[in-house]
């Protein structure tokens, strides 16, 4: 959502100084698109193999501004291409390259080549002219090669890019902390490799840094708690990032989304975790993070997804502090202890719980009862003792559940859902009974 919100805005920004291709102000015709810009664009169509868009199709006749070329934009005043724009719907793709044509659009301010899947081949050099640009979008396709760092390093007018989704392979470029004007990078779903490069402390600007299933390595850097002021998403998930979490993220603010899963982080979770007010989701799965889960956490008002499963978390569950937007809170495959405490309830929005495989142990608290928008609930692989609390009947909303491998005893709830799901789901436990398991006996 955060990420979809911020490219609507910024191409909302830039297209409200121009005027839609083929429009005017008043009486006074539009200019046709110039030569130059034209030759260029069917430059970009003679490197397109295969067009199922019908995008391409449009692309005919003399005026490019006012002739319906899909996807093109002018200024209205000079009629000079200032966006292109090109966007594949689902099962229609292009196939090709992109020309190195591409780079006589002087003028251009936008370029958006997203989801074509299958235009290949290496980032043309010639977008080095490309001076006043400042949205690159070439995501969703099949670009290989490195990410051109001196290519970039001369756009001086870049404030969002995307390479997202491509084939890129190599380091990241040192060169790109010299685009000092960046906002946006987002190099997420390639092959780069190496670690972060010292320069990008230079990128004072960035609100939004995605670096995700990539190759990665090293250490998150400190700089990024320090330089990165404005930062509202980091992402460097599905890496193998290691060492500890820089103390320095905790001073960001405005940080919204945080994702370090599926890395090699360790070490502890501090409690000035609860300092990032603004956080509304925290990733930290699939790490080596142990000790304790900080109480701090559930003092954070916007948090409304909290994923730390698959870690060496130990200790037992924190009381918690109300909760606030949470949602989802998982923390399966763990170590964590103690039992449940009946303070859970407070979670009153949640809908996604899960402590499966851990070492919990104590009752299931009845005032789970009042969890009224839960929906998913795994407590199985623990050591939970007692029975299901009777009145779990009022989580009419509950679509999944699983008390499997415990300890408990004695009658399942008999309504709905709790007497519907699978056996498998109460299996593995001392003296369940009734459906979906076979029927309590009678004490005579």
């Amino acid at each position: 959502m955060l990420r979809a919100l911020l490219l609507l805005l910024t191409t909302a920004a830039l297209l409200s100084g121009h005027a839609a291709a083929g429009t005017g102000s008043g009486d006074k015709p539009t200019p046709p698109c110039w030569p130059a810009d034209r030759a260029a664009l069917l430059g970009f169509k003679a490197g397109i193999a295969v067009d199922t868009t019908g995008i391409l199709s449009t692309w005919a006749g003399d005026d490019c501004c006012g002739g319906g070329w899909e996807g093109v934009a002018c200024d209205a005043a000079t009629g000079r291409v200032v966006s292109l724009r090109l966007e594949s719907q689902p099962g229609r793709h292009m196939s090709g390259t992109v020309s190195p044509s591409i780079g006589g659009l002087e003028f251009l301010e936008a370029l958006v080549i997203r989801d074509m899947g299958r235009i290949g081949g290496a980032v043309q050099s010639t977008l080095s002219r490309l001076t006043r640009l400042q949205q690159l979008y070439l995501e969703g396709n099949a670009l290989a090669g490195g990410v051109p760092g001196k290519v970039l390093s001369r756009m001086s007018s870049l404030r969002y890019l995307s390479l997202a989704g491509n084939r890129l392979e190599g380091p990241l470029p040192p060169e790109l902390g010299d685009v000092r004007g960046l906002e946006q990078i987002n190099l997420a779903g390639n092959r780069l490799t190496g670690a972060v490069p010292s320069s990008y402390r230079n990128l004072s600007s960035l609100a939004y840094l995605d670096l995700s299933s990539n190759r990665l390595s090293g250490i998150v850097p400190e700089f990024v708690g320090r330089r990165f002021k404005s930062l509202a998403l980091l992402d460097l998930s599905n890496n193998s990032f290691s060492g500890e979490m820089p103390a320095s993220l905790y001073a960001l603010r405005h940080l919204a989304d945080l994702s370090l899963s599926h890395n090699k982080i360790a070490g502890r979770i501090p409690p000035q975790v609860g300092s990032l007010r603004s956080l509304s989701s925290l990733s930290l799965n699939d790490n080596l993070f142990l000790g304790p889960i900080p109480k701090s956490l559930f003092g954070l008002q916007k948090l409304w997804r909290l994923d730390l499963s698959k870690n060496k978390l130990t200790g037992a569950l924190p009381d918690f502090a109300g909760g606030g937007s949470l949602k989802w809170l998982d923390v399966s495959k763990n170590a964590i202890g103690g039992q449940i405490p009946s303070s859970i309830s407070k979670l009153q929005g949640l809908e996604r719980l899960d402590v499966s495989r851990n070492r919990v142990g104590g009752v299931i608290p009845a005032t789970m009862a009042a969890m009224a928008s839960l929906e998913w609930l795994d407590l199985s692989s623990n050591a939970i003792v007692g029975r299901i609390p009777e009145n779990f009947t009022r989580m009419a909303g509950v679509r999944h559940a699983s008390f499997r491998g415990n300890k408990l005893c004695g009658q399942i709830p008999q309504a709905a859902p709790f007497n519907r799901f699978p056996a498998a789901a109460y299996a593995h436990n001392l003296c369940l009974c009734g459906k979906p398991l076979p029927p309590c006996r009678k004490i005579s």
